[in-house]
């Protein structure tokens, strides 16, 4: 155990440059979550609905950091994992590598390694973020309700679901980013300022993009998980008994609409969020891992 806290040093470079660039990302990621959120699990069954559901998300934006303390425990946790882990994996596999520059196929492994990681260890907090979210709970009073409803059933609703969406997206997500990177003498701008200016302003494109396409990747699937995520019912009484039920259900009363519900949200806080975390991530690698006990 490296410094008795992380698994080794490669993943203490990667969990502490992601920790302190969420907080960063966090101010933009926030509201526009929220929003996603609302929009994904609103019924649109009746002819009022759809103004009930502007009138709420009216609201959300007189309020736009409701329930920022258990996202920012949830992002600063997600991007510990999510960067550490890939960073060790990223390590292992230029290790056995050599010399050789790592294939993108690796890069997607390794991305996919950290997906894994993010199911299995921070699912009970997305579960408990969605529902207070949807419901206008407190983080105890969600927590609550979902333990004392189900048990901990209710911390782990859609928990395989998650095996299948996190790798996908994350492979997809560090993959496409270190793509464009490799490209980037197709980059048109390099010569508008210094160099290390051309750089970020790269860097935060390649960042929005590749958040753009680890969401695109496994949109649908995250709807389908905040549905059942969020239901405020609660054992034998729930409608969406599992991922599967819930996707038929989508399907039968709202059509295809229904699993891209949300996705101009998604939109508008991959692009920005990411355009800064990742450039944040690189810049603090190098300076982490300088700063780290060998």
């Amino acid at each position: 155990m490296y410094l008795w806290v992380f698994p080794n040093r490669d993943y203490a470079v990667g969990a502490i440059s992601g920790v302190v660039a969420s907080c960063a990302a966090l101010g933009l990621s926030h509201p526009i979550e929220a929003v996603k959120v609302r929009m994904q699990t609103a019924q649109h069954l009746e002819p009022g609905a759809a103004s009930t559901s502007l009138g709420r998300l009216a609201g959300l934006l007189r309020r736009p950091y409701y329930g920022v303390g258990p996202h920012l425990v949830q992002h600063m946790l997600l991007n510990s994992v999510r960067f550490g882990s890939y960073q060790a994996a990223q390590g292992y596999l230029q290790r056995r590598a050599g010399e050789r520059r790592l294939w993108l196929s690796e890069i997607f492994g390794a991305g996919a390694f950290s997906g894994f990681c993010v199911a299995a260890l921070l699912h009970p907090l997305f579960v408990v973020k969605t529902h207070q979210q949807v419901n206008r709970l407190s983080t105890p009073q969600a927590a609550k309700r979902l333990w004392h409803g189900e048990g901990p059933k209710g911390l782990f609703r859609t928990f395989f679901a998650g095996f299948a969406r996190f790798p996908l997206a994350l492979g997809v997500f560090f993959a496409s980013y270190e793509a464009m990177k490799r490209s980037s003498s197709l980059w048109p701008f390099d010569r508008l300022g210094s160099e290390v200016a051309a750089v970020q302003l790269r860097n935060s494109v390649y960042g929005a993009v590749a958040g753009v396409f680890c969401w695109t990747s496994v949109f649908p699937l995250d709807v389908v998980q905040s549905r059942v995520m969020s239901e405020a019912a609660y054992g034998a009484d729930r409608k969406y008994t599992g991922v599967v039920a819930c996707a038929r259900e989508l399907y039968r009363v709202e059509g295809l609409k229904a699993f891209v519900r949300g996705y101009s949200a998604v939109l508008m806080r991959a692009g920005p969020v990411n355009a800064v975390l990742f450039p944040a991530v690189d810049f603090l690698k190098p300076v982490v891992d300088k700063g780290l006990p060998s």
